[in-house]
C-alpha cells in the first residue's frame, strides 16, 4: 500500500521535531556524555534522538523498516526511514551550535519524502518528491544573486575521505582549487546545515565527498525539490555537486574532476 508523501512528510516533521527538542534542551545544559576518538565522538545524545525518532515513526508506521545511524537497519519492506538523529555531534559535543537532525523516507529504495530540523533557530526544512519544498511552511526556490566568483561554496567530506590519508590529500588539493573559484569555501562539519543553506540560496554551491547516506537521502531531495540544478553520482563514485545554475553545477562539477584525475585546474577548458 503506497502512502501520500504529504502525510510521509507530517510524519517526518514530527520525527524530527520531537528530536530536536531533546537535542536543544541538552545542547543548552553544556554537558556531553560520550564515547571520544581522535576523529568522532558518540554522544549519548544521539541514541536518544534516534530513539524519540524512532518513536514517533513506529507509533505511525510500524510496519515500515528503519535504518539509523544508530541502530542500524531494523526491518524490510518497501518503505523505509533513513535516520540521522544528530548531523554535526562534533560541533555538538564541542558547544559550536551548528548541527540538525534529519529524516527521510524512501519507497523502493527512493527517497520520496524528508525533514531536516535545526533545533536552535528553529528552522522546519520539507521536501515531497514532485511536490516541492518548504521551510517553515513557506515555499522554497533556490536563487542567488551572486556569481560563483563571489559566493560561498560548502564542502562536505565523509567520514570515510576524513580519516584516510590519501583522500584527506586530494579533498584539500579539491579545497584549495575551490577557492580559486570562489570567494569562500565553508566546512560546517554538519551537512544538513549546508543542504538547508543551499535550498534557501543563502550559498551558491554545495560539493560532496563520499558522504555518509544517513543526511545525503535528505539532503538530495531537499536541494531537488528546492530547484537545485544537481550532478550527483554519489552511488557511482562518491560525488555530488549541487548549486541554483546549469553553469556553476558544471564548473564546480569540472574543478572536482580535475582534482581528482590530476589533470590542472582549468574548469573553463
Amino acid at each position: 500500500m503506497e502512502h501520500a508523501t504529504d502525510d510521509l512528510a507530517a510524519v517526518a516533521a514530527e520525527a524530527v521535531e520531537a528530536s530536536g527538542e531533546y537535542l536543544r534542551e541538552a545542547f543548552r545544559n553544556g554537558s556531553v556524555d560520550g564515547e571520544f576518538s581522535s576523529t568522532d565522538v558518540k554522544a549519548a545524545a544521539d541514541r536518544e534522538a534516534e530513539r524519540r525518532i524512532q518513536a514517533v515513526i513506529d507509533g505511525h508506521y510500524p510496519d515500515h523498516a528503519f535504518h539509523g545511524e544508530e541502530s542500524g537497519r531494523i526491518g524490510e519492506g518497501d518503505y523505509r526511514w533513513v535516520v540521522d538523529p544528530l548531523d554535526g555531534t562534533n560541533n555538538f559535543a564541542s558547544g559550536y551550535p551548528k548541527f540538525a537532525t534529519a529524516v527521510a523516507v524512501l519507497y523502493e529504495d527512493e527517497p520520496v519524502a524528508t525533514a531536516i530540523y535545526e533545533p536552535l533557530p528553529d528552522d522546519l526544512y520539507l521536501a515531497e518528491r514532485g511536490g516541492g519544498a518548504t521551510l517553515n511552511g513557506k515555499s522554497l526556490s533556490a536563487t542567488t544573486s551572486l556569481s560563483l566568483e563571489h559566493g560561498t561554496v560548502a564542502l562536505v567530506v565523509g567520514l570515510s575521505v576524513a580519516t584516510d590519508s590519501d583522500g584527506l590529500t586530494q579533498v584539500r588539493q579539491l579545497e584549495s582549487a575551490l577557492r580559486e573559484q570562489c570567494k569562500r569555501v565553508v566546512t560546517t562539519w554538519a551537512p544538513c546545515v549546508d543542504w538547508g543553506l543551499l535550498a534557501r540560496g543563502s550559498i551558491e554551491g554545495l560539493v560532496c565527498v563520499q558522504p555518509e547516506l544517513y543526511e545525503q537521502h535528505a539532503g538530495s531531495l531537499l536541494a531537488a525539490e528546492s530547484g537545485i540544478v544537481a550532478d550527483d553520482t554519489v552511488a557511482e563514485d562518491g560525488r555530488y555537486v549541487g548549486s541554483p545554475d546549469q553553469s556553476t553545477t558544471a564548473t564546480l562539477r569540472s574543478i572536482v574532476d580535475n582534482v581528482a584525475t590530476g589533470e590542472p585546474d582549468d574548469p573553463n577548458r
